[in-house]
């Protein structure tokens, strides 16, 4: 009975061995297995070729973070690498390559390069914008976007005549868009299609964005006049009427719809009856004259006092002669 119990018992023992035996070699099998899955499985880099464009992002550096595209002779144009080639390196070693070169102007810098599906177009931006020069934008930009590549445009910028030239073409053969036209009516067909190498050229606006305000206010000259300056509202800003101003008699010349017009306001009138809101608005360009009273209560005490001191002088004089 003894000898049957040892040997049951031999039995369990290597029946448990057997088991720890067999997940061994499953475990060593499923090491195997994910070791060679991770060799063939192609790597997320992509290998560079020329004609790619490479979108290049350093971290929390706007300056150093650029879209380049790859030369026929392999190069880039980015700081500190634009000599040596691109080409059959994958965007993983060229992140490395960076970083180690970027190491040494930057501290621990992060580089991610990209290939971009789509090719992007450089556009010449030129005249009244913030920031002129060339620019890279979608090849789908709008001239909204383009623009505000560029930083936007400058306050005397004529949005109603941007110029556009075409690659290879001559200033002869330019286009003229109305953007303004094109804000206030979302029709698209008035924005034109852009390529790579266009030239835009936002003009100068010929009219003055200022309103010129003379005679007798306290501070004459010309104001910067918005979307809604009344004749009150740009007296003020002027410091106001001086001492002998005539507000019965405000001479507005401006071109509303285009045509001159040239008008005297009674803007005491408005003022009484306090209806300043109802006042006419003032536009770029615009001439504002406040004329003096003839005759003001000032100008009667100065002829009186002069009238006096005349006649005091002259009884002085006789009382000498007199004498």
């Amino acid at each position: 009975m003894q000898k049957l119990k040892v040997k049951m018992m031999n039995t369990n023992s290597w029946s448990r061995i057997g088991e720890k035996g067999c997940a061994f070699p499953f475990a060593v099998f499923l090491l195997t297995f994910a070791i060679l899955l991770f060799a063939f499985v192609p790597s997320q880099a992509t290998v560079i070729k020329a004609g790619m464009t490479l979108n290049i992002i350093v971290k929390n550096d706007k300056e150093l973070s650029e879209v380049v595209r790859v030369k026929d002779n392999g190069t880039i144009d980015y700081p500190l690498y634009q000599d040596a080639s691109v080409v059959d390196k994958t965007t993983s070693e060229l992140q490395d390559i960076l970083a180690y070169k970027l190491a040494k102007v930057v501290e621990s810098p992060l580089v991610l390069v990209s290939v971009l599906s789509e090719t992007p177009i450089s556009i010449m931006v030129l005249g009244q914008v913030k920031k002129p020069g060339l620019v890279t934008v979608s090849p789908k930009a709008s001239l909204q976007e383009v623009l505000l590549a560029a930083m936007g445009t400058m306050d005397q910028a004529d949005l109603q005549r941007v110029k556009l030239v075409h690659k290879n073409q001559g200033d002869e053969n330019a286009s003229y868009y109305d953007l303004q036209k094109f804000m206030s009516s979302g029709d698209l067909a008035l924005l034109p299609t852009l390529a790579d190498g266009d030239r835009i050229i936002i003009l100068s606006s010929k009219k003055s964005r200022y309103v010129k305000i003379l005679g007798a206010v306290n501070k004459p000259g010309f104001y910067p006049v918005g979307e809604s300056a009344s004749v009150f509202d740009m007296l003020y800003l002027a410091g106001g009427p001086s001492g002998d101003a005539n507000l019965n008699r405000v001479r507005i010349i401006g071109s509303p719809g285009g045509q001159r017009a040239d008008y005297l306001l009674d803007m005491q009138k408005f003022i009484d009856n306090g209806k300043t809101e109802d006042l006419p608005l003032l536009a770029e360009g615009d001439v504002m004259i406040v004329y003096t009273k003839a005759i003001t209560w000032t100008k009667s005490l100065e002829v009186a006092r002069d009238l006096v001191t005349l006649i005091t002088a002259w009884f002085v004089v006789s009382s000498v002669l007199k004498k």
